[in-house]
């Protein structure tokens, strides 16, 4: 193998005094990282926890992220990095479905643990606490064979019928994505990047781990808002940054007239459909530097890419392309009936092979043929087309599934929060364009009962929702459109509910 997540960082003895990470002017060099990610698998294994058990990451974006993810690996243990912006019910339901045998978690996130934590798990609180057990912790390895096949990393997505899905990710997938795409993304040594999503998606940890390869320095944002990233692209001298759509919006709204960023070489993004308005600005405040890519948890990231194109006129109609296959990948669109492959132009479901394929979701058997065929085939339940050049361009989303800000929404497991509810006879959920996030949550209800309100409806989601999963736009029906096989025609919800002018 070419890279293995236990192996990291893997720079020159040379390198080693050089920052790997830095946050809020606190840097870890590529030498300390090593040592720490040895002291923690080596701590972890004197502490009982044997290869193969979970571990939860309940942590933001802190220093401590990557040599967890590699300190795990190194001890043959899977980190399971979580969203902690989850409703606590959410994050009950995760913790039970992985079946972790520690968590580690972020002083700030501490309120939090109730929902994770029971008597069979370890808690690893950072700071103080863990400094010293970090340092009373072996310096040595532990003796143990990594194999390509071995799981490093389990990341959670949310399924149709709104059971968390931990999708398994390999040695061998990241040996696959992460040597490829670097070189691909102009990241090396001299790179200084910026990581401004969050650690709990496939997307940043796919550009974490590629600029740790690459032997870059990675500036992990302090947080997220318009002027904190406008600091770090002008003050810290970025030269690559992975971002959303939505924020890329934000940085465009609020970016002061003739602000430049000459150090700039590379702006990816990705996970949420970007619109042509905010495209052209962002050419406009960036220049030719955006790589747009396309992927899934399932296929470690990104699996497409639309690589700058100084010379492409700004109106071509390969920006609203996701770009082509890397050469390592095979994209096919079939059709979703009989599974056939369709010539191109013609609208079918996404479907791709290579060794970035996770090899299933952790104890979902079903769900994982689902996923895949026999022979190697990952069905992504994303609708699109190729253009005669293999240029793909998603048209629809099969699934149904909303993407809010970056964020995964699917509406069954929303429909689900919305039907405890005692006044809902029937409800369906579905994504309508949004300005600032790509797309909103958006809900039509018949109601049970006269008298319901959608302030009521909307209230009612607090606490059992994240935030970016609560319904903005709330609309009562007499009854939901079905056709003849009684399926909920969405996209006749989703193009009555964007064109309404009567409050909703």
């Amino acid at each position: 193998m070419t890279y293995l997540l236990a192996d990291q960082p893997s720079v020159p003895v040379a390198h080693r005094d050089r920052a790997a990470f830095v946050r809020l002017g606190t840097a870890v060099s590529f030498g300390e990282l090593d040592a720490r990610a040895t002291r923690f698998a080596a701590g972890a294994r004197a502490a009982g926890l044997r290869p193969g058990d979970r571990v939860l990451l309940l942590i933001p974006n802190a220093l401590e992220t990557f040599e967890l993810l590699i300190g795990c690996a190194r001890a043959g243990l899977v980190a399971v990095p979580v969203n902690w912006r989850l409703a606590p019910e959410e994050l009950t339901a995760v913790a039970a479905d992985a079946g972790a045998r520690a968590v580690v978690v972020d002083p700030a996130l501490a309120h939090l643990l109730w929902a994770v934590a029971d008597s069979a798990l370890t808690v690893l609180p950072l700071g103080p606490g863990y400094e010293a057990w970090l340092a009373d912790s072996p310096s040595t390895h532990p003796a143990l064979r990594h194999r390509p096949d071995d799981v490093v990393l389990q990341v959670y997505t949310s399924g149709t019928s709104g059971r968390p899905k931990g999708v398994l990710l390999t040695n061998r997938n990241l040996a696959t994505k992460v040597p490829g795409v670097t070189p691909r993304w102009g990241l090396d040594a001299d790179s200084r990047s910026l990581l401004a999503t969050p650690l709990f998606h496939v997307g940043a940890l796919s550009w974490g781990l590629a600029g740790l390869h690459a032997g870059a320095t990675t500036v992990l944002a302090g947080d997220a808002a318009p002027a904190t990233l406008l600091g770090h692209l002008t003050d810290d001298g970025i030269t690559h940054t992975f971002l959303v759509p939505a924020m890329i919006a934000r940085l465009c709204d609020e970016a002061p007239p003739g602000a430049a960023f000459p150090a700039l070489r590379t702006v990816l993004y990705g996970a949420s459909p970007i619109s042509s308005d905010v495209q052209e600005r962002a050419l406009r405040l960036f220049g030719p530097v955006l790589h747009q890519v396309y992927g899934l948890s399932e296929t470690t990231g990104s699996l497409t890419e639309l690589a700058a194109a100084p010379d492409l006129p700004a109106d071509s109609p390969l920006w609203r392309s996701a770009g082509k296959a890397y050469p390592w990948i095979e994209l096919e669109i079939r059709d979703r009936a009989t599974g056939e492959r369709v010539p191109p132009h013609v609208f079918g479901e996404v479907w791709t092979r290579s060794a970035q394929n996770t090899p299933g979701y952790f104890g979902l058997p079903a769900e994982t043929a689902e996923l895949l065929t026999p022979d190697g085939w990952l069905r992504t339940g994303d609708g699109g087309h190729l253009d005669e050049d293999g240029n793909l361009f998603l048209t629809d989303r099969v699934k149904d599934m909303v993407v809010s800000g970056g964020e995964n929404v699917y509406p069954a497991e929303v429909e689900a929060v919305l039907r405890r509810h005692p006044g809902v006879a029937d409800v369906a959920v579905f994504g309508v364009p949004d300005d600032r996030w790509g797309e909103a949550v958006a809900a039509a209800v018949v109601p049970r009962v006269p008298g319901l309100t959608t302030d009521e409806l909307i209230a009612f989601t607090d606490g059992l929702l994240a935030g970016y999963k609560r319904p903005r736009t709330v609309r009562l029906l007499d009854e939901l459109p079905r056709n003849a096989a009684g399926k909920v025609l969405r996209r006749r919800l989703r193009d009555t509910t964007a064109t309404a002018t009567e409050p909703v």
